[in-house]
């Protein structure tokens, strides 16, 4: 159990029990990292509460802190909750009606910006009660509501305790989340500083390797985000090391110096990390190509001379394996599934990814693989602190003192949650008899073709997925006979206009070898080949990289129905037809 009830509790803690280890490092402006101590951090910490508290602050406010990742937020953050605040994350990129909406049912008060241009976004500023502007010009407004924040990089001094609110409680509210929106208006759900904790507890005994000295980690993925900012919170508590990168797309030019022990990131960092592995190494002379792909493929057997191989083959790819640094002792892989292929070629490198599965209406994550037991193409076991079971319809459900207690502003939820009942998880699922959860399908995703077959996408998309040269894949196919898939294409900017046609039809002779291991419902007759990646500005991916479908379809729709009459002619082959300069399309059967 845990020594400290609320989260500015554990800092405290911290800095008066281990003042001298170094809690964070941050970049100089000579690119040399400067370690900052949990003294250091705390003394910073509580110059900024009292700063707050000057201009107008009070315990109990709501907060939203809309900034880009940085050591200046997590300083923010710890400082509104040592002042009894409610925390909000907003990522910048955040598109103004979902902003708005955020705003509205979180009852946010207190606005803090490291940007001036972000105020653009809201329909009204009169709703704030304050905003402060950090790291900003102040050229811009002048309005008495906006108070410039001077945040030094480091504070000096006696240890002076800032007194804490005495109504801050366990019990209390920490902060806000939001469902990632893949659908629909956003929802808000408020968990508590005792709920926090839990999850810290939960993390530390799932990844005891966070409480060894050293563990380097990396702050990199968006604070915006509930996750990295728990992954900060176990570092405090375990006493990691955390490395800030603020200039997240220098993330591969800095790990190196970094040298983590445990690294996490998105499926899709790892994806395109190996894409451009796998494009040199077939740039390779084709003997040599050969053999390292033989190196490769035998480093996967799970024999010892698969073990003898992936040693080796740390060693030859040290190029690319070296990009983590030397410290590394395993990745973690989370927002979305990880397919099962890369898994096994990042092992056969010599690196090691876990998976683990979570939901934001549980703050406790729900399960994870293990460096101690782990299991390939599972989410691995419940963390503690976590009740499975399934349903009759193999629906996961999960209980614990995680689980949130509703949606807040009244927004519909399925049923009435909270520790002591089940939360439908929305996942189905498969339980095996050591405990590893498979995950097979999201229920929300899943559709019947006309035939009556039932289709869970991801896999599908997983399959396609393993050709290298596959940004995104999102399949399509409900109340239709046979299913179409669209593919979004890397690396288009080397294919010259007049080769797309080509290039689109070697990729397809390329899908259909990989999709014969497939049942023959499940594999799709047709092809939407976009040379033009997914994103998040045009809202087709959410903040965290998950796919937004419905949006999707709505905007591949005309090519949808067209490559369906294409397939339904007799003596359809292709059809190619740009849609605009910058974006071209090809239809293509399988």
């Amino acid at each position: 159990m845990s020594r400290y009830k609320t989260l500015p509790d554990l800092l405290k803690l911290r800095a008066h029990e281990h003042p001298d280890d170094v809690a964070h490092w941050i970049l100089d402006t000579d690119d040399t990292w400067h370690p900052i101590s949990n003294i250091e951090f705390y003394r910073k910490v509580m110059g900024l509460s009292g700063k707050l508290q000057a201009l107008g602050i009070n315990t109990g406010q709501v907060v939203a802190i809309m900034a880009t990742t940085s050591h200046v937020w997590e300083s923010l953050h710890h400082a509104f909750l040592s002042l009894g605040g409610i925390v909000v994350g907003i990522d910048p990129n955040e598109n103004s009606e979902q902003l708005n909406a955020i705003i509205k049912i979180a009852n946010v008060k207190i606005l803090a910006i490291d940007q001036i241009k972000y105020l653009d976004k809201f329909n009204d500023l009169s709703q704030f009660d304050n905003i402060v502007a950090f790291n900003s010009d102040p050229s811009r407004y002048q309005q008495d509501k906006i108070k410039y924040l001077d945040i030094p990089e480091t504070a000096n001094g006696e240890l002076n305790d800032t007194p804490q609110p005495e109504i801050l409680k366990p019990s209390d509210i920490a902060t806000i989340v939001f469902t990632s929106g893949t659908t629909g208006t956003p929802k808000g759900i408020a968990y508590r500083h005792d709920q926090i904790i839990a999850a810290i507890d939960s993390i530390l005994l799932t990844y005891p390797e966070l409480n060894d000295k050293p563990c380097h980690l990396v702050c990199w993925l968006p604070l915006s985000n509930l996750f990295q900012r728990i992954v900060n919170l176990c570092a405090l508590a375990g006493g990691a090391e955390v490395y800030f990168v603020e200039q997240t797309h220098k993330i591969i030019e800095y790990l190196p110096a970094i040298n983590p022990h445990i690294f996490i990131a998105v499926p899709r960092f790892y994806e395109k990390l190996y894409q451009g592995f796998e494009a040199k190494l077939n740039l390779q002379p084709r003997l040599i190509s050969l053999c390292l792909k033989y190196s490769l493929k035998m480093g996967e057997s799970p024999s010892t001379i698969g073990s003898l191989f992936r040693a080796a083959n740390r060693q030859v790819f040290k190029s690319f394996t070296s990009l983590f640094g030397e410290n590394i002792r395993y990745m973690v892989s989370g927002s979305a599934a990880m397919p099962v292929w890369l898994l096994h070629r990042y092992q056969s490198l010599g690196l090691l990814i876990l998976e683990a599965y979570g939901l934001s209406e549980n703050v406790v994550p729900i399960a994870a693989n293990r460096s101690s037991e782990y299991r390939f193409g599972t989410v691995g076991k419940a963390l503690p602190g976590n009740t499975i079971n399934l349903a009759d319809d193999d629906e996961l459900l999960v209980k614990g003192i995680g689980v949130f207690n509703g949606y807040l502003d009244d927004q519909p939820t399925k049923q009435s949650t909270n520790e002591s009942e089940f939360l439908p998880t929305g996942d189905y699922a498969k339980i095996d008899a050591q405990g590893f959860i498979s995950l097979t399908g999201r229920k929300s995703e899943v559709f019947k073709t006309s035939t009556g077959r039932k289709i869970a996408p991801v896999a599908i998309e997983s399959v396609l997925q393993s050709n290298v040269a596959i940004e995104h894949a999102v399949v399509f196919g409900e109340n239709r006979k046979f299913l179409v898939a669209l593919v979004t294409v890397g690396n288009s900017n080397t294919i010259e206009d007049q080769s797309r046609t080509t290039y689109a039809k070697k990729i397809a002779i390329d899908l259909t070898a990989t999709t014969l291991g497939l049942p023959e419902y499940k594999r799709p007759v047709g092809i939407i080949f976009s040379y033009k990646p997914l994103s998040v500005a045009e809202q087709e991916l959410t903040t965290n990289l998950k796919l937004r479908r419905k949006n999707i379809r709505h905007k591949y729709e005309k090519w949808i129905e067209e490559l369906y009459n294409l397939l339904e002619e007799p003596e359809s082959t292709i059809h190619s037809q740009p849609i605009s300069a910058s974006r071209d399309i090809v239809l293509l059967k399988l």
